[in-house]
């Protein structure tokens, strides 16, 4: 039910002039950032629970390309930085690409579709986890809550003390993210106690290799922390520690010549904005949805983040980018 009326709310919105006026307001003078994380086949998002609002289908993905292509400018995020700083104008339209995490499914699905169009796109990565086993802690609470009953997942939601309304996975998601590191550590050793542990699927971050070829390809690689720790809740030293590392580590290798950071789990605030530019980033990005213009902090910069569930129609995706607002 809530699928259908998402679809018709867009489609009325689309059939009327509201749509192309919200286009329009990308005139030269800001830029629009799409947010993914990643792109997987159905199969495997089912095999895996993986988290809902994280994904599209590579289906999902090449109509996203195509209509892009359609609709707006397609640039280099590292281009829309520059002439934002230099204050020049963009092409009307103006959008950028970009990936969190580093998952390995933005080599194997998302590049081909990007090389079809020759298109470019930035990926933030999670420097302390290329090339390693597992995933993030999410999709870990993810494939242990995922397959149980209801009922086992409201108990869950109870022994963990996460809230009791809406969907049990989603419920414990937002509570170890409001929690400290070392609370949230406590929380995941009791879920894992009171669950079975999932199936290993293999390696599922890019390593360094991988990361070479993408950037041959002409992808940026850029941070997004050294651990993906949420940097709200840590001290200065160990901020500066996360940031600084990540972009010692990128540079080493020839990545992160850009100076952009994506926040984990996008949050931020002004401590963390003002150590993250003393580190030497030039550009930081959020997860909060807008566009971005010259009024616009540099190190909180707004991005629209697209997953398959709104936006697997034409109608949906116009309505989601360039903004709803």
């Amino acid at each position: 039910m809530r699928a259908a009326l998402r679809w018709l709310r867009a489609q009325a919105f689309e059939s009327t002039s509201a749509s192309r006026r919200r286009r329009e307001r990308l005139d030269g003078s800001c830029a629009a950032v799409l947010m993914y994380h990643r792109v997987l086949p159905r199969d495997v998002i089912l095999r895996d629970h993986v988290e809902p609002g994280m994904y599209v289908t590579p289906e999902t993905f090449s109509r996203h390309l195509m209509w892009l292509e359609e609709e707006f400018s397609v640039l280099p995020l590292h281009e829309i930085v520059a002439r934002q700083g230099r204050g020049d104008p963009l092409p009307p339209r103006a959008c950028a690409i970009t990936f969190d995490d580093g998952w390995r499914d933005n080599l194997e699905h998302a590049l081909p579709a990007l090389e079809r169009r020759g298109l470019s796109a930035t990926i933030f990565v999670v420097t302390e986890r290329v090339g390693t086993e597992g995933a993030f802690w999410p999709d870990e609470v993810c494939r242990r809550m995922g397959p149980l009953r209801l009922d086992r997942q409201r108990e869950l939601v109870r022994s963990l003390g996460a809230g009791g309304g809406g969907d049990p996975v989603a419920s414990v998601l937002d509570r170890l993210k409001q929690v400290s590191e070392a609370a949230r550590l406590e929380l995941l050793a009791l879920l894992r106690e009171q669950t079975a542990s999932p199936a290993n699927s293999g390696p599922e971050l890019l390593d360094w290799a991988d990361l070479a070829q993408l950037a041959n390809a002409g992808i940026d690689i850029e941070s997004h922390g050294a651990t993906h720790a949420i940097l709200t809740g840590l001290p200065d030293d160990v901020v500066e520690r996360e940031l600084r590392s990540a972009r010692a580590q990128l540079l080493e290798r020839g990545h992160g010549r850009r100076g952009l950071l994506a926040y984990p789990s996008g949050r931020h605030d002004k401590r963390i904005q003002a150590i993250a530019g003393r580190v030497g980033y030039a550009g930081a990005f959020t997860t909060e949805p807008g566009l971005w213009d010259a009024k616009s902090e540099p190190l909180a910069l707004p991005r629209i983040g697209l997953h398959d569930d709104i936006s697997r129609t034409r109608p949906e995706f116009l309505y989601r980018f360039p903004g709803s607002a």
